[in-house]
């Protein structure tokens, strides 16, 4: 039974009628433009705008993939599998090879229940090897498909040139530009591909009572949900929908959400009994496995990614620069903001475009949930900006173009539709580019300062490679990144600490010791810290093992090591290891100092 009015009058499902007010000229230049420029522009439009994010090079786990695909991973991996990279199997082998630290919590799990973008990752490296080009280029394919999937339910539930507003808003969002940039965060673009359109056949199901439909949606949907947990967020769109189809009784709600729910239910529940999350871990805070440190940040994270999602500003641009009570002032004035521009424009609406604009509006807070688990990042925002996107074209079409509703937009208002637009519009594409453009500098710096290292070393296995001080990817991600030809690992590598300044001191033939400044720790602390969570407490005198050597704990600052001393196997001076460390201009050689002697590392 259809309980809700009829499609939106300028949806594909409706009969195309001129808007009231539109001049002549407008009507006969539109009616003269081809069906397929449109979209045609949009693909040019997304292609300039994540142009310098399709040349970048592997990043960050790219690397870890492609020693998975190619065997030399210290663990076996399948191909629905390449997203496990920690896990009780292979940790000790990681710490025994040294790819992971010796601050490595001793139950650290990452493991994502990823299949079909795993999949699709081994994939490019089995059709397309080392081409980072050609990886890229099939990233931008799935961008396309939920440009066009964005379209299509637009133009479901919006006016014409609302749909039109939300479609570039959506498309050309900042959030897109790390996923095209980070090969292994694809599975962000893949989630959003199948979630649009399993969305569109949701809201048809819901509201034409078609089986088709209904299953369309369940496969769809568990296309999004096989992609990864971002698929996770389409929750949110779902309960509102439901939320505000008042006049049916709740079970008759639940059966209507059997399409998500099956999927969901069974998504949940393979990834229960394999296994699968994240734990130990200060980037992560997995729901199922720390409830309490998830809680903890949750808030924070919240209002973080609602304020990118609407104002492109993530939380950085606060926390690095600016109070924290600033933050939160500010982001009572976004909600503000976006209060004195969807008020009139909701006024404004017909009842079934009114429909629309509440579970849209509360779809794309409550989808931002499931994103608390990690660090807020833009690349977090995708299905959240669905219907961020549809309000705001909804609220420039009402305010600019309909011609009696304008007066509804006076003082504060106007001024409120104008920050909107101009954030969505040119700010937002604008962040995408400089992103991108980011992401590619930093990768080609990347690639720079890896290509100086290795032509100093020798066959990797033969290499025992020492980092005295890494940055934030020299853990893990750099020894992945050493030998692209064969992706080979060096025989054992090791990074002795992580902070900003830290000096060594050599304390006898084979004993180092690291300290960091005063109040300063030797590793990252809290979120920044992959590795290790909060809860981890070391203790004065503890040992850990590196590959060919061991460190004791000398000195806390807190719970986390100020002072550690390390012996090695060997005579430092005549050791075989290959001694380096990270600077703003790549890595340099870095000996240890003579006996009785000290030496500083700076970033």
């Amino acid at each position: 039974m259809n309980i809700l009015p009829p499609p939106a009058q300028g949806s594909p499902d409706a009969p195309q009628e001129p808007s009231p007010g539109e001049s002549p000229v407008v009507r006969w230049f539109t009616r003269r433009i081809p069906s397929w420029a449109g979209p045609a522009l949009l693909a040019l439009a997304g292609l300039f705008c994540f142009w310098p994010a399709l040349q970048a090079d592997f990043t960050l786990d790219d690397d870890v993939h492609a020693a998975m695909v190619y065997g030399t991973y210290p663990a076996h991996r399948a191909p629905y599998d390449l997203y496990n990279l920690v896990d009780d199997t292979s940790r000790a082998a990681l710490l025994e090879r040294g790819v992971l630290p010796w601050w490595t919590h001793p139950a650290l799990t990452i493991r994502f229940f990823r299949p079909l973008a795993s999949v699709l990752r081994w994939g490019d490296y089995t059709v397309f090897g080392n081409s980072a080009l050609a990886q890229h280029a099939h990233s931008f394919l799935w961008w396309l498909a939920l440009a066009f999937g964005a379209r299509a339910l637009f133009r479901r539930l919006l006016p014409g040139r609302a749909a039109a507003l939300a479609t570039v808003i959506f498309a050309l969002a900042p959030c897109h530009a790390i996923p095209l940039v980070w090969l292994a965060n694809r599975e962000a673009l893949v989630s959003l591909a199948f979630g649009l359109p399993g969305l569109l056949a949701y809201v048809r199901w819901r509201e034409e009572a078609s089986p088709r439909q209904g299953a369309l949606a369940a496969l769809l949907f568990t296309g999004a949900l096989a992609a990864g947990e971002y698929g996770l967020a389409f929750t949110g769109y779902v309960v509102a929908f439901e939320v505000f189809r008042r006049r049916e009784a709740l079970g008759r709600r639940a059966l209507g959400a059997l399409p998500f729910l099956l999927p969901l239910l069974a998504y949940l529940g393979l990834r229960t009994a394999l296994g699968y999350g994240a734990s130990g871990s200060g980037f992560y805070a997995d729901p199922l496995h720390d409830p309490a440190t998830f809680l903890r940040f949750a808030p924070s994270r919240f209002v973080a990614l609602l304020l990118d999602g609407w104002f492109a500003l993530d939380r950085e641009t606060f926390f690095a620069s600016l109070w924290q009570w600033f933050f939160v002032g500010f982001a009572l004035w976004g909600l503000l903001l976006v209060v004195l521009a969807v008020r009139p424009t909701h006024a404004d609406l017909d009842a079934p475009t009114r429909v629309h604009l509440r579970w849209l509006l509360l779809g794309s807070t409550l989808s931002v949930v499931p994103m608390l688990a990690v660090v807020p990042s833009a690349r977090l925002l995708g299905v959240a900006v669905i219907g961020i996107a549809a309000v705001v074209g909804l609220v420039i079409e009402r305010a600019w173009f309909a011609p009696e509703p304008r007066r509804r937009f006076g003082g504060f208002a106007s001024l409120a539709v104008l920050a909107l637009a101009f954030t969505h519009l040119v700010h937002g594409p604008t962040s995408a580019w400089l992103t991108g453009h980011a992401y590619h500098a930093s990768t080609q710096h990347s690639v720079k300062a890896r290509d100086g290292l290795r032509a100093r070393l020798g066959a990797m296995a033969d290499t025992d490679l020492v980092v005295m001080r890494g940055g934030p990817a020299a853990p893990f991600h750099l020894a992945f990144s050493l030998d692209r030809e064969r992706h080979e690992l060096p025989a054992s590598y090791s990074v002795l600490t992580q902070t900003g300044h830290a000096l060594a001191l050599r304390r006898g033939p084979r004993t180092l010791e690291l300290i960091a400044a005063q109040n300063d720790t030797l590793i990252l602390l809290g979120e920044a810290n992959i590795y290790v969570d909060m809860r981890r407490e070391f203790t004065v005198g503890e040992v850990l093992t590196l590959p060919h050597a061991r460190g004791t704990v000398l000195a806390l600052t807190g719970t986390r090591p100020r002072i550690m001393q390390f012996e090695f196997d060997h005579d430092l001076d005549a050791s075989p290891l290959t001694w380096v460390t990270e600077t703003g201009a790549g890595y340099t050689p870095a000996p240890p100092p003579a006996e009785g002697m000290g030496m500083p590392f700076d970033p």
